[in-house]
């Protein structure tokens, strides 16, 4: 058995990534990368035989690998391996299933060689292992993307913290800081149409500058809410990659409430929930 390279998977709600990581440099196998679609609504016997299909791809890469970590969206009973996630538009055929010992019948393997925790841990627990923050103690990571991710570490060990589900305005958290608010939001001051986040930045057109202002707007309120509120913050997720449109207007608000708190963007993107999920086996 190789102690020292581990499998990371990151589940999505379109695609599963993996690869195999180097435990001691903290970096990706050459040759071992692999990304696919999966159909998340379709079969409980389909989405894990897709997943299955891709994580032996990677383990091609290497001999004598027997660990495997997954990051993977909740809601989720992450130490028992069973999918809490309903209502959600994904996956809704593994709920109440034991995901953890179907995928280890699939890949013929003993399911204590495969743990499982939240992306957004896993993400922010990359970044502490190899990433924008490497080696620091106490941060925050918020991935913004098809959902809101949210994690705290402390003392360099990272946690879900669950923010999406903390009511803000007339919902919750959930509900504002995810790419479909942005299309959503565009369309309704606009009257037009917008595929996704980068199309929406593309335009770059007065209602792109509106829409992201209300956005940083809307997060730094957000966070002006939290007990204690974060002092250091990594942002990741393909909203993440739009942060000079929506900086000016959340350093503002935070300013005007008298908050200091520093941002930085992730490294190593899709990459840290990779090496993050790696980590916590």
């Amino acid at each position: 058995m190789n102690h020292f390279i581990i499998l990371g998977a990151d589940i999505g709600g379109t695609h599963i990534t993996t690869a195999l990581i180097d435990m001691e440099s903290g970096t990706i196998i050459p040759g071992s990368f692999q990304r696919e679609h999966v159909n998340a609504n379709g079969s409980a016997g389909n989405i894990i035989k897709s997943w299955g299909q891709v994580i032996r791809k990677s383990l091609c890469a290497a001999e004598g690998v027997y660990q495997i970590g997954i990051a993977m969206p909740g809601p989720f009973d992450y130490e028992a391996g069973v999918s809490l996630i309903t209502g959600l538009h994904k996956y809704e055929a593994l709920y109440g299933l034991n995901v953890k010992s179907l995928l280890a019948e699939e890949l013929q393997m003993e399911a204590c060689n495969i743990r499982m925790a939240n992306d957004a841990r896993c993400f922010l627990q990359g970044e502490l292992f190899n990433g924008a923050v490497k080696g620091e103690l106490d941060v925050t990571g918020l991935t913004l993307g098809t959902g809101f991710g949210s994690a705290i570490a402390e003392n360099g060990i990272a946690r879900d913290a669950a923010f999406y589900d903390i009511p803000f305005l007339a919902s919750r958290a959930e509900d504002y800081f995810c790419s479909r608010w942005l299309v959503k939001r565009y369309r309704e001051i606009s009257g037009r149409e917008a595929k996704d986040v980068k199309e929406i930045a593309r335009l770059m057109n007065k209602y792109t500058i509106e829409v992201f202002n209300e956005f940083g707007t809307n997060l730094a309120l957000f966070l002006s809410t939290l007990n204690p509120v974060p002092s250091r913050i990594v942002l990741g997720g393909n909203i993440a990659q739009t942060f000079p449109l929506f900086k000016i207007a959340l350093q503002h608000k935070l300013n005007e409430r008298n908050l200091n708190i520093s941002f930085v963007l992730s490294t190593l993107d899709e990459n840290a929930a990779l090496l993050g999920a790696a980590s916590v086996v």
